[in-house]
């Protein structure tokens, strides 16, 4: 229960940092109208996280065969995000911004749903 829960917060922080650089520059750059697409976007990962694990909870799968898969996954996502983050780290809220700044330049809307999932 403690590593699953530590990963959780550690994965938490993560993602608490790059949304607050995220709402941070469209407060500095007065697109305030675009922190509720931002805001948006959490909820929705959030309600996705929960509606994903009260799906794997109904599901009948072996939970020792599961976590295991997870396990080895999660361990290959973070060493692949060790060596990236080791790459990127020093121009990473530059690189953010960038991007905020060229999807908040068009219309409102197609700001607001930019798709952050192009982003490479």
């Amino acid at each position: 229960m403690i590593p699953a829960l530590l990963v959780a917060l550690r994965e938490g922080v993560e993602a608490a940092l790059v949304v607050g650089i995220v709402l941070v520059y469209l407060d500095r750059s007065g697109r305030r109208a675009l922190k509720s697409y931002a805001w948006g976007g959490v909820s929705f990962a959030c309600v996705a996280s929960v509606a994903a694990a009260v799906l794997l909870q109904r599901w009948a799968i072996s939970e020792d065969g599961f976590e295991g898969l997870l396990m080895l996954l999660a361990s290959a996502l973070v060493v692949t995000m060790i060596i990236w983050m080791n790459r990127v780290a020093r121009s990473l809220r530059r690189d953010i911004e960038a991007r905020v700044e060229a999807y908040a330049q068009r219309s409102t809307s197609a700001a607001g749903w930019a798709t952050p999932w192009r982003w490479p």
